[in-house]
């Protein structure tokens, strides 16, 4: 097994708050729980299943980097793009002057370096993608 640069445990961590957040504000958006999300999930119009479903895609992807699998290289880079493109689009929904589109913008920068960090080949080559 190949060593596990730094920058994917940093990654990995970063994308396993970010599932968790994503669970719990699609269970705020349905109402199934109440951790004070509410706002923010119906303020960004989220879909609460798709929330949910794109959090434990998130959670799959950052446990399979803890362990440098093949198919979470490939999941993160499917669930990185979807989240830019959510992001981009999120921003011209809500309009980059206002504080959620200001986060969408960033949100959608910060995936858009992992991804061009995921396609690094000493990253590449942990995963077995060389």
């Amino acid at each position: 097994m190949n060593a596990r640069p730094m920058g994917i445990t940093v990654i990995a961590i970063i994308l396993t708050f970010g599932g968790i957040l994503s669970i719990l504000t699609g269970t705020e958006a349905l109402r199934i729980t109440n951790f004070g999300l509410g706002p923010v999930a119906e303020a960004a119009d989220v879909s609460g299943w798709g929330s949910i479903i794109s959090g434990v895609l998130t959670l799959m992807a950052a446990g399979g980097m803890f362990t440098l699998k093949g198919w979470a290289w490939i999941l993160a880079i499917v669930v990185l793009v979807i989240r830019v493109v959510a992001d981009l689009w999120a921003a011209l929904v809500f309009g980059i002057s206002s504080s959620l589109g200001m986060a969408a913008i960033v949100t959608a920068v910060v995936s858009a370096i992992i991804l061009w960090y995921f396609f690094r080949p000493n990253v590449r080559t942990a995963f077995g993608r060389a």
